[in-house]
């Protein structure tokens, strides 16, 4: 039998990871928020170029920024631009451009900036934030215009250009730009655009004279780069350095064709892998779940029997759970076995049972008039389990609109309203076994695993006989004959690749085998009924006995006539009322005579009547 779930300690286990994730979390948020970092929402990217080869930029900073005082933004200084010029740093949350500053600063003065070559091969803007004892988000726009971007080639003009090193330190959720050309290209086919970077950017020409570029999450240490080529020549280049005296185009072109395979590839191989290790991954997973259920059925196999103490009970004169038990759950737990799934089988006697216990209950009255029976509505169902009160329901719609009606009527509707019939008895054998399984006297997971376990031999049966199938079909296509045909159709590795697929699934196979094997032979280990399910169910036996063999009895004690009312309740329901009555005929035999039955004996005992 299995252990049963302790639902506090699952719930105290919960708790207890919420708290220590809550924990890690509280202490990766102190340590972000004492130590200066700064991360950028979102930074975008508005470049003109201009027809005199320069090219003027506005940066829009939406960044966060905990406990730092300044910003810094380096520019490494080499041939492939002249200046950087008309530098200016505006807070966009007050509305001010920031006051330029002309001196280096490790700590720049809040609202202040300074733009200068610190060195002969870096030129920095910085500027003061205020937030050296704060935290919160900052947006600021960065301005500047930088000579000598475009070079000229006989056959094109071109725009490499670097937006973001690889020394870039900020973190960035979204990288957006925009490119103005300083007039349309002629022709749309003649312009050109690349973005280098990370595999999840985006680079699209919008029209004839403007390109979109986007990257949804940069991390630190990552560059980007765009490279702008056109045909026509929009740009008076005069800086020496950027004039080539040769065509370069087809070479561009050539360069980024080589360059987009390899990207390509990448992301091919980026994909190959993820699915690689994922598969890897699930495989190792379902590995584990068949060793885990191997080690779990193991234990209830070396169990000697299902764990559940027989009481031994022959006789029973009272009724289990009484005022709370139903016919139709009694009926389950009567003819219960492990492999019973419903009381279908047993439909129509425990029906008549759930009438005459309505009856009983007063929901109902049933009036004999010589060999007719006739039915009728006393209150609604409240108080009814679900069971009960699919039956009443089932009444009520037999009946229709009349006060009184014949029991004939349940027959006509089953007929002309099956559909609805059906449905309200299926809920009734339904609800029947959901109240065993709430009242804890069928274990709703061992029947499941009863069930897993009577399906375990053929599961076994199959995959050991697919499985020699497989390893025997193997075999022959190495037979020569057929080696040469399957190599042909397949390829030379054909033997060799499906070796390596039997030897991967192998460890798989085998574990499944063995856990279908164990569980197959746990049938009778498995207890479907909880030892309360078990006490019970020898309790209605015991009252069925007691029933049947009543008048045998040397009971000095002899029921009333209220007890087998309640009794034959019962007796209908396992099948056995024409037994009992023989019972009651040899110790109540007024009770069977017709003068007996005045109005109010009927009334006292509608059952009996």
């Amino acid at each position: 039998m299995k252990k049963k779930i302790n639902l506090k300690k699952i719930i105290k286990s919960i708790v207890i990871m919420a708290i220590i994730a809550i924990v890690i979390n509280l202490f990766f948020f102190i340590g972000d928020i004492s130590e200066p970092t700064q991360r950028m929402n979102n930074l975008d990217y508005n470049v003109t170029l201009n027809q005199d080869g320069s090219m003027r930029v506005i940066e829009t900073w939406d960044i966060y920024i905990n406990k730092t005082n300044t910003i810094f933004k380096n520019f490494d200084l080499s041939s492939k631009f002249g200046e950087i010029t008309d530098v200016s740093v505006k807070d966009l949350d007050k509305g001010r451009n920031l006051t330029q500053i002309y001196e280096e600063m490790y700590h720049v003065t809040t609202d202040c900036y300074y733009a200068l070559n610190i060195s002969s091969s870096k030129f920095e803007i910085a500027w003061g934030t205020g937030m050296e004892n704060k935290r919160g988000n900052k947006r600021y726009q960065i301005s500047y215009t930088i000579t000598d971007v475009i070079t000229d080639y006989k056959d094109c003009q071109e725009l490499y250009w670097q937006f973001l090193s690889d020394d870039n330190a900020i973190q960035i959720k979204n990288v957006t730009g925009t490119i103005n050309l300083p007039e349309s290209v002629t022709n749309i086919s003649d312009l050109r655009a690349w973005g280098h970077g990370p595999l999840n950017g985006n680079i699209s020409i919008e029209s004839n004279n403007c390109v979109k570029f986007d990257v949804d999450g940069l991390d630190a240490g990552r560059m980007l780069e765009v490279r702008v080529a056109t045909s026509d020549k929009m740009f008076d280049v005069s800086a020496q350095s950027k004039i080539r005296n040769y065509n370069y185009l087809s070479n561009i072109i050539e360069e980024e064709t080589e360059w987009a395979n390899e990207a390509n590839f990448n992301i091919l191989f980026t994909i190959f892998r993820t699915f690689i290790i994922t598969v890897v991954v699930i495989y190792g997973i379902i590995l584990l779940i068949q060793i885990i259920r191997i080690i779990q059925y193991w234990r209830i196999y070396k169990k000697k029997d299902d764990g559940i103490h027989k009481l031994g009970i022959k006789y029973f004169r009272d009724i289990p759970r009484e005022n709370i038990s139903t016919p139709a759950e009694a009926t389950y737990l009567y003819h219960f076995t492990k492999s019973l799934n419903d009381i279908k089988e047993y439909q129509s006697d425990t029906v008549a049972a759930t009438i005459l216990d309505l009856a009983l209950k007063k929901y109902i009255s049933i009036r004999c008039d010589k060999d007719k029976v006739y039915i009728k509505i006393l209150k609604d169902d409240n108080g009814l389990k679900e069971d009960e009160a699919s039956i009443y329901k089932l009444l009520k719609n037999a009946g229709g609109t009349k006060e009184e009606f014949e029991i004939s009527k349940l027959n006509e509707y089953a007929k002309k309203r099956y559909d609805s019939y059906s449905n309200l008895i299926n809920k009734f054998v339904n609800y029947s076994r959901e109240n065993l399984y709430k009242e804890n006297l069928v274990d709703k997971a061992e029947k499941k695993s009863y069930n897993r376990s009577k399906q375990a031999e053929g599961k076994y049966i199959m995959l050991l006989g697919f499985s020699k199938f497989v390893i025997i079909y193997y075999l022959i296509t190495l037979i020569p004959l057929f080696t040469d045909i399957y190599t042909a159709t397949f390829g030379i590795n054909y033997a060799t690749n499906c070796l390596i697929f039997l030897v991967a699934l192998f460890p798989i196979i085998a574990t499944i085998l063995v856990k279908n094997k164990i569980l197959s032979k746990l049938q009778n280990k498995i207890a479907v009924l909880t030892q309360k399910g078990s006490e019970e169910k020898e309790q209605w036996k015991g009252l069925a006995r007691y029933m049947e063999e009543f008048s045998m009895l040397d009971d000095k004690e002899v029921p009333s006539l209220e007890i087998w009312e309640k009794y034959l309740v019962y007796a209908t329901a396992f099948g056995i009322a024409e037994k009992v009555i023989e019972q009651m005929k040899a110790k109540y035999p007024e009770v069977f005579v017709t003068e007996y039955w005045k109005d109010e004996q009927a009334q006292n005992y509608p059952i009996l009547n």
